[in-house]
Protein backbone atom coordinates (compact mmCIF):
# COMPACT_ATOMS: atom_id res chain seq x y z
CA UNK A 1 0.00 0.00 0.00
CA UNK A 2 2.82 2.31 0.64
CA UNK A 3 4.54 1.47 -2.01
CA UNK A 4 1.21 2.21 -4.54
CA UNK A 5 0.93 5.48 -2.79
CA UNK A 6 4.47 6.49 -3.92
CA UNK A 7 4.10 5.67 -7.13
CA UNK A 8 0.72 7.45 -7.29
CA UNK A 9 2.17 10.66 -6.19
CA UNK A 10 5.41 10.23 -8.37
CA UNK A 11 3.41 9.55 -11.26
CA UNK A 12 0.77 12.74 -10.36
CA UNK A 13 4.04 14.75 -9.79
CA UNK A 14 5.04 13.60 -13.44
CA UNK A 15 1.44 14.32 -15.01
CA UNK A 16 1.42 18.17 -13.05
CA UNK A 17 5.22 18.65 -14.53
CA UNK A 18 3.80 17.72 -17.68
CA UNK A 19 1.26 19.61 -18.10
CA UNK A 20 2.87 22.43 -16.53
CA UNK A 21 5.51 21.99 -19.40
CA UNK A 22 2.55 21.81 -21.92
CA UNK A 23 1.24 25.20 -20.64
CA UNK A 24 4.87 26.93 -20.81
CA UNK A 25 5.15 25.14 -24.27
CA UNK A 26 1.69 26.22 -25.51
CA UNK A 27 2.52 29.87 -23.74
CA UNK A 28 5.69 30.12 -25.82
CA UNK A 29 3.95 28.78 -29.13
CA UNK A 30 1.41 31.77 -28.72
CA UNK A 31 3.82 34.36 -27.77
CA UNK A 32 6.25 33.06 -30.66
CA UNK A 33 3.06 33.29 -33.08
CA UNK A 34 1.96 36.95 -32.07
CA UNK A 35 5.36 38.38 -32.33
CA UNK A 36 5.53 36.86 -35.78
CA UNK A 37 1.92 38.86 -36.94
CA UNK A 38 3.48 41.79 -35.01
CA UNK A 39 6.63 41.75 -36.98
CA UNK A 40 4.58 41.34 -40.45
CA UNK A 41 1.99 44.16 -39.89
CA UNK A 42 4.29 46.99 -40.05
CA UNK A 43 6.37 44.96 -43.13
CA UNK A 44 3.00 44.81 -44.77
CA UNK A 45 2.08 48.43 -44.13
CA UNK A 46 5.39 49.56 -45.18
CA UNK A 47 5.42 47.53 -48.64
CA UNK A 48 1.38 49.49 -49.04
CA UNK A 49 2.88 52.54 -48.36
CA UNK A 50 5.71 52.39 -50.57
CA UNK A 51 3.08 51.24 -53.06
CA UNK A 52 1.07 54.13 -52.84
CA UNK A 53 4.36 56.09 -52.98
CA UNK A 54 5.15 54.63 -56.62
CA UNK A 55 1.48 55.31 -57.31
CA UNK A 56 1.72 59.01 -56.31
CA UNK A 57 4.84 59.37 -58.53
CA UNK A 58 3.38 57.70 -61.33
CA UNK A 59 0.15 59.88 -61.16
CA UNK A 60 2.72 62.70 -61.10
CA UNK A 61 4.32 61.78 -63.96
CA UNK A 62 1.39 61.18 -66.12
CA UNK A 63 0.17 64.59 -64.44
CA UNK A 64 3.38 66.03 -66.18
CA UNK A 65 2.99 64.44 -69.50
CA UNK A 66 -0.23 65.06 -69.84
CA UNK A 67 0.51 68.81 -69.17
CA UNK A 68 3.18 68.45 -71.94
CA UNK A 69 1.17 67.04 -74.35
CA UNK A 70 -1.70 70.06 -73.71
CA UNK A 71 0.84 72.49 -74.58
CA UNK A 72 2.03 70.52 -77.67
CA UNK A 73 -1.80 70.80 -78.44
CA UNK A 74 -2.29 74.13 -77.25
CA UNK A 75 0.88 75.26 -79.31
CA UNK A 76 -0.40 73.17 -82.49
CA UNK A 77 -3.66 74.90 -82.27
CA UNK A 78 -2.26 78.21 -81.89
CA UNK A 79 -0.05 77.60 -85.09
CA UNK A 80 -2.92 76.41 -86.90
CA UNK A 81 -5.11 79.60 -85.97
CA UNK A 82 -1.69 81.58 -86.80
CA UNK A 83 -2.04 79.46 -90.49
CA UNK A 84 -6.08 80.22 -90.68
CA UNK A 85 -6.04 84.15 -90.09
CA UNK A 86 -3.32 84.30 -92.38
CA UNK A 87 -5.35 82.40 -94.91
CA UNK A 88 -8.04 84.17 -94.43
CA UNK A 89 -6.47 87.52 -94.89
CA UNK A 90 -5.19 85.55 -98.78
CA UNK A 91 -8.64 84.73 -98.87
CA UNK A 92 -10.26 88.66 -99.31
CA UNK A 93 -11.18 89.01 -102.84
CA UNK A 94 -8.70 90.70 -104.84
CA UNK A 95 -9.39 94.11 -105.93
CA UNK A 96 -8.29 95.42 -109.15
CA UNK A 97 -7.25 99.17 -109.80
CA UNK A 98 -8.06 101.65 -112.93
CA UNK A 99 -4.38 100.04 -114.77
CA UNK A 100 -5.53 96.47 -114.61
CA UNK A 101 -3.35 95.32 -111.19
CA UNK A 102 -4.12 94.19 -108.12
CA UNK A 103 -4.29 96.25 -105.04
CA UNK A 104 -2.31 94.78 -103.10
CA UNK A 105 -2.13 95.52 -99.25
CA UNK A 106 1.28 95.94 -97.34
CA UNK A 107 1.22 96.29 -93.66
CA UNK A 108 4.13 97.58 -91.65
CA UNK A 109 5.25 94.64 -89.42
CA UNK A 110 7.47 97.12 -86.99
CA UNK A 111 10.40 100.22 -87.01
CA UNK A 112 13.26 99.89 -84.38
CA UNK A 113 16.95 101.06 -84.27
CA UNK A 114 19.27 98.46 -84.64
CA UNK A 115 22.60 99.84 -83.97
CA UNK A 116 23.56 102.50 -86.32
CA UNK A 117 21.03 101.97 -88.41
CA UNK A 118 16.79 102.27 -88.63
CA UNK A 119 15.18 99.15 -89.43
CA UNK A 120 11.96 98.08 -90.61
CA UNK A 121 9.79 95.06 -91.86
CA UNK A 122 6.91 94.45 -93.34
CA UNK A 123 4.25 91.69 -95.22
CA UNK A 124 1.67 91.63 -97.48
CA UNK A 125 -1.53 89.36 -97.10
CA UNK A 126 -4.22 89.81 -99.73
CA UNK A 127 -1.60 88.32 -102.52
CA UNK A 128 0.82 85.68 -102.89
CA UNK A 129 3.46 86.16 -105.59
CA UNK A 130 7.39 85.45 -105.96
CA UNK A 131 8.66 88.92 -107.90
CA UNK A 132 8.03 92.41 -106.76
CA UNK A 133 9.35 94.95 -104.65
CA UNK A 134 8.94 96.48 -101.15
CA UNK A 135 9.97 99.65 -101.14
CA UNK A 136 10.08 101.28 -97.56
CA UNK A 137 9.32 105.66 -97.61
CA UNK A 138 10.18 107.40 -94.71
CA UNK A 139 9.47 111.19 -94.57
CA UNK A 140 9.54 114.35 -92.13
CA UNK A 141 8.56 117.64 -93.57
CA UNK A 142 10.60 117.90 -97.05
CA UNK A 143 12.98 114.98 -96.09
CA UNK A 144 12.40 111.64 -97.75
CA UNK A 145 13.96 108.61 -97.56
CA UNK A 146 13.45 105.41 -99.55
CA UNK A 147 14.52 101.50 -99.06
CA UNK A 148 13.60 99.21 -101.35
CA UNK A 149 13.59 95.63 -100.86
CA UNK A 150 13.37 92.48 -102.62
CA UNK A 151 10.13 90.03 -101.45
CA UNK A 152 10.65 86.48 -99.59
CA UNK A 153 7.30 84.23 -100.63
CA UNK A 154 5.69 82.20 -97.78
CA UNK A 155 2.96 79.75 -98.06
CA UNK A 156 -0.09 82.28 -98.38
CA UNK A 157 1.28 85.29 -98.00
CA UNK A 158 4.44 87.73 -99.02
CA UNK A 159 6.97 89.25 -96.63
CA UNK A 160 9.11 92.33 -97.63
CA UNK A 161 12.85 91.60 -96.21
CA UNK A 162 13.93 94.03 -93.73
CA UNK A 163 15.32 97.34 -95.00
CA UNK A 164 18.77 99.06 -92.83
CA UNK A 165 19.00 102.76 -93.30
CA UNK A 166 22.30 104.17 -91.79
CA UNK A 167 21.11 105.99 -88.77
CA UNK A 168 23.25 109.10 -89.41
CA UNK A 169 20.51 109.93 -93.02
CA UNK A 170 17.99 110.69 -90.17
CA UNK A 171 16.84 113.62 -87.81
CA UNK A 172 15.51 113.71 -84.90
CA UNK A 173 11.78 113.88 -84.42
CA UNK A 174 9.04 112.01 -85.70
CA UNK A 175 8.82 110.12 -89.29
CA UNK A 176 5.93 109.12 -91.37
CA UNK A 177 6.52 105.54 -92.58
CA UNK A 178 4.60 103.31 -95.40
CA UNK A 179 5.22 100.68 -97.70
CA UNK A 180 4.78 100.75 -101.40
CA UNK A 181 4.73 97.72 -103.48
CA UNK A 182 5.14 97.12 -106.85
CA UNK A 183 5.21 93.92 -109.42
CA UNK A 184 4.38 92.85 -113.08
CA UNK A 185 0.40 91.84 -111.17
CA UNK A 186 0.10 94.37 -108.46
CA UNK A 187 0.94 97.55 -106.52
CA UNK A 188 -0.31 99.12 -103.74
CA UNK A 189 0.61 101.09 -100.37
CA UNK A 190 0.57 100.38 -96.79
CA UNK A 191 -0.86 102.79 -94.13
CA UNK A 192 0.99 105.82 -92.84
CA UNK A 193 2.60 104.93 -89.61
CA UNK A 194 5.06 107.60 -87.62
CA UNK A 195 8.18 106.86 -85.59
CA UNK A 196 10.28 109.12 -83.68
CA UNK A 197 14.24 109.15 -83.68
CA UNK A 198 15.77 110.72 -80.47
Amino acid sequence: MVKNKKQNKKTASKDITIFILAVLLVAAITFGVVALIKQSQPKETGEKDSAQDKNTASEILKTEEDLKDEDKVAESSNDAKDRMEADEKVKVPAEIDESGLIIAKPEISFVAEEGDKIAAGGAIYNINESEGTCTYVFSKGDSTITASTKILPNPGYISCETARIERSKFTSGTWSVKIQYKSKTAEGESETQTYTIK
